[in-house]
């Protein structure tokens, strides 16, 4: 992770996710589904898969979800400000609201069992039980990541969690020649690169540019 999940003075913007609330996001959510309860939580694409995995993993562990009162992508402001919440950029899920309510009187009420916050922290998503001073929103989890931390979290996951093992490396041309969808993080764990996507970005920092996260179909790259 580039960013700690203790950090809010970059807003997800600034991480590379685009524009929040206002603008309308709707096109670039998908809808995973946990499949023991069924409940169905629209996310942010870069992050659905990340997700799948960390609300399947919650209920196989023992902890419920209610179809009715779980929720991720809304186009809105964050509560008492106009500060865009990170559920309009679909990087937000609210898990049981009724059970684990949001409030202003510093008061945490919540039914989480003691392991589910770090089961999501490590994934690299912040838990709104752990906001400072009177706020508390225990139902609230939010990815603090960049999108190719996404990337990362989301082979950590699979790795740890499904006990997926990394492909044999396939032979190394030197160049690589980017695809529609790809990402440095996915292209350096796809070609298994010692150090992941940052000695690629480093490399190649000319042909990208400043930002990281805006490789486009076409550009070839030169492999560490």
């Amino acid at each position: 992770m580039r960013f700690s999940i203790r950090d809010y003075s970059v807003s997800a913007k600034g991480k590379g996710w685009g524009d929040g609330w206002p603008a309308n996001r709707s096109k670039d959510m998908a809808r995973v589904k946990a499949d023991r309860s069924g409940t169905r939580v629209n996310v942010h694409r870069r992050v659905a898969p990340l997700v799948d995995i960390l609300l399947d993993e919650t209920e196989r562990r023992g902890y419920r979800l209610d179809p009715h009162t779980c929720g991720g992508y809304a186009n809105r402001a964050t509560r008492k400000s106009r500060k865009p919440s990170n559920h309009s950029w679909g990087l937000a899920v609210d898990l049981n609201w009724h059970r684990n309510p949001e409030n202003w009187h510093g008061v945490l009420h919540t039914d989480l069992p003691s392991w589910v916050v770090p089961l999501w922290n490590r994934y690299g998503f912040a838990w709104g039980g752990n906001y400072k001073g009177k706020h508390k929103d225990p139902m609230h989890f939010e990815f603090m990541g960049a999108p190719a931390d996404a990337d990362d979290m989301l082979a950590r996951a699979r790795r740890e969690i499904l006990g997926h093992k990394p492909a044999p490396a396939p032979h190394n041309p030197g160049k690589y020649t980017v695809k529609n969808g790809d990402s440095l993080s996915a292209i350096a764990n796809r070609l298994h690169l010692a150090g992941g996507w940052r000695p690629l970005y480093d490399l190649n920092r000319g042909v990208i540019g400043p930002n990281p996260d805006q490789i486009r179909p076409g550009m070839v790259l030169r492999l560490p």
